[in-house]
């Protein structure tokens, strides 16, 4: 509720009933009837059955199905945008993610490698009519979109995370680039070398985060006053693009399903399940940050030599 609103005049409004009536239900004098509870629920976004506890067979999740009549990249960014920064007003933080493919967060902090997924989303996995016959473009990340972009970025670099790799991770990205690749998709084959060059200095920059330990922008030389940050490889699991948000005593997770779509949950039997798997995946992983520089050295130069590979490819194609 807005701080500044009573919540007896609020309840009073909703449910059409007197200011008196409204104090009588919120001191548990008077029992609130099943319709006064639906309207509570529908005014703000709670689920009943979360609420009345059915079970841990039972899990609700809250989310949006994205397809291309309601999918806009600016109300997609804006959503992110209110994710990230509502967990930056929290004093105890942490995001927990393990990877099948690149965490989206570090597609944002490079505008050309942006622009080549959100074509790809739009385009191949949702299909929009007007990008039919369209080729691929970097015009198609507005200065607005942009903007959105950097501002995702500002609070993502404040919140402590905890990593899970893989060097299949970059796999996607790459067949992605391949498939447009051999369709001609590109308006201009330079920009195919291009994006080869920025999912290459995405991963220095992956490399210098585990070094340092610590959040920053692209093109830092130095530590910055970013939050901490934990990498770790497992050779033998890829995980599913799952988030834990972890906010003082509470955690969320975070589901992401059908490419761009997430759904999340509260329900503590599904996130602890999901917590104590990460932890165990965590037990079974090695560090890569700040130590274990032979291991960090050894895992991005995979990931390189792979972007190496297909590069090399795909200028053959070219000639």
């Amino acid at each position: 509720m807005p701080s500044h609103v009573s919540m007896a005049e609020y309840i009073s409004e909703l449910f059409l009933i007197s200011k008196d009536s409204a104090y009588r239900r919120l001191k548990g004098e008077k029992q609130i009837s099943f319709n006064e509870l639906t309207k509570l629920a529908g005014e703000f976004s709670i689920s009943l059955d979360e609420l009345f506890n059915l079970g841990q067979e039972n899990v609700i999740f809250h989310g949006q199905f994205v397809n291309s009549e309601n999918f806009r990249l600016d109300a997609y960014l804006e959503s992110m945008l209110q994710n990230v920064e509502q967990l930056t007003k929290y004093d105890s933080k942490e995001l927990y993610y393990i990877s099948k493919d690149i965490p989206v967060f570090y597609y944002l902090l490079f505008p050309e490698i942006a622009s080549f997924k959100f074509f790809v989303w739009t385009k191949t996995q949702m299909q929009f009519e007007e990008m039919h016959h369209r080729k691929f473009s970097f015009n198609i990340l507005t200065p607005a979109l942009l903007d959105l972009c950097k501002k995702i970025n500002g609070h993502y670099i404040s919140i402590p995370s905890t990593e899970i790799l893989n060097a299949d991770n970059i796999l996607n990205d790459l067949r992605q680039l391949e498939y447009y690749r051999e369709i001609d998709m590109f308006e201009n084959k330079e920009d195919v070398e291009l994006i080869y060059g920025k999912l290459t200095e995405m991963v220095d920059h992956m490399e210098f985060q585990a070094s340092t330990g610590k959040k920053s922008m692209p093109g830092a030389v130095i530590a910055g006053g970013g939050a901490p940050i934990k990498l770790y490889v497992n050779d033998f699991f890829v995980g599913d693009n799952t988030i834990i948000a972890s906010i003082n005593d509470l955690k969320m997770v975070y589901l992401n399903h059908a490419a761009i779509n997430f759904v999340s949950t509260s329900s503590k039997e599904f996130v602890d399940y999901n917590y104590d798997f990460i932890q165990n995946i965590i037990k079974k992983s090695t560090l890569i940050s700040e130590v274990g520089e032979r291991d960090r050295k050894k895992f991005f130069n995979l990931i390189l030599e792979r972007i190496n590979n297909a590069k090399n490819t795909t200028n053959a194609f070219y000639i």
